[in-house]
């Protein structure tokens, strides 16, 4: 009988595990729409009160495409572990990682990955209807190499924001309370993405220093593969410097968890 009442409680806790898992995935859907169709509403109410066709070299159809595919794209690479991580570290969760002989970095990267299984199906399959959509709306084509080369950027991007979040995350190693700290650089990852706006709508000078750093390769450079605004020159440089970006950024993720493991004292662990 209490066996039976054990394995009750279990399934219960799993069934309600299970709808918050669900719940957290389908809310986090909806507001990723929200965030879209307010880029919408605002770009349009831009676009009818100007007298110009084409703002900052955006059409209407362009820029419209540009922010459905930019929060499209920014959700299907965004990261959201580091609270966990800094969690792990200021409650000693981080010990056991050191008796077992798996390395926290693997397991840390096979859970993103894994988490994204279900989502990038979702979004996947979000991502055709709009493709879809936005043939029969706008004149707008996809050749299959453009296809094969957006999904390789999409990879590349999915490594470069798991590293500079994992990398930021070991400031908890630092600071006990790093939420400002995450949400600041969270903040400043989607600005730089080029996930609200097009990062060639703040000028030349900001573009040409953006082009330099890691942000624009998660967001902005997939989208341009994909709305066909880059050439096969312009795009094989940019994956090549997407993979330079993963190398530098495992670098600096290593030095800087190396560096905080010094200062790590497993309390709590």
């Amino acid at each position: 009988m209490k066996a039976l009442q054990k394995y009750k409680r279990t399934y219960i806790l799993a069934l309600q595990n299970e709808m918050e898992y669900r719940t957290d995935f389908l809310m986090s859907i909806i507001s990723g729409g929200f965030i879209i169709l307010v880029q919408c509403f605002l770009w349009t109410a831009v676009f009818r009160s100007s007298p110009q066709e084409i703002i900052n070299g955006y059409s209407y159809s362009q820029i419209i495409i540009y922010s459905v595919l930019s929060g499209v794209v920014s959700k299907l690479v965004s990261a959201g572990f580091e609270g966990e991580v800094a969690n792990d570290i200021k409650t000693g969760g981080l010990s056991k990682f050191i008796a077992q002989p798996i390395h926290y970095f693997s397991y840390r990267i096979c859970n993103f990955f894994g988490g994204k299984t279900v989502q990038t199906a979702v979004v996947l399959v979000l991502f055709v209807i709009l493709m879809i959509v936005f043939t029969q709306i706008w004149e707008f084509q996809l050749r299959v190499g453009q296809i094969v080369l957006f999904l390789v950027s999409i990879l590349f991007g999915l490594l470069i924001n798991f590293l500079l979040f994992y990398s930021i995350s070991a400031l908890a190693f630092i600071i006990t309370e790093v939420w400002g700290v995450f949400i600041a650089f969270n903040q400043g990852v989607y600005l730089l993405s080029g996930a609200i706006f097009p990062i060639n709508i703040f000028g030349d000078t900001f573009a040409r220093i953006s082009s330099y750093l890691p942000f624009q390769y998660v967001v902005y450079f997939p989208v341009k593969i994909i709305n066909g605004s880059l050439t096969i020159h312009e795009i094989v440089p940019g994956l090549l410097l997407q993979a330079v970006w993963v190398i530098v950024l495992m670098i600096i993720s290593k030095l800087s968890w190396d560096s905080g493991m010094k200062k790590y004292v497993a309390v709590g662990g």
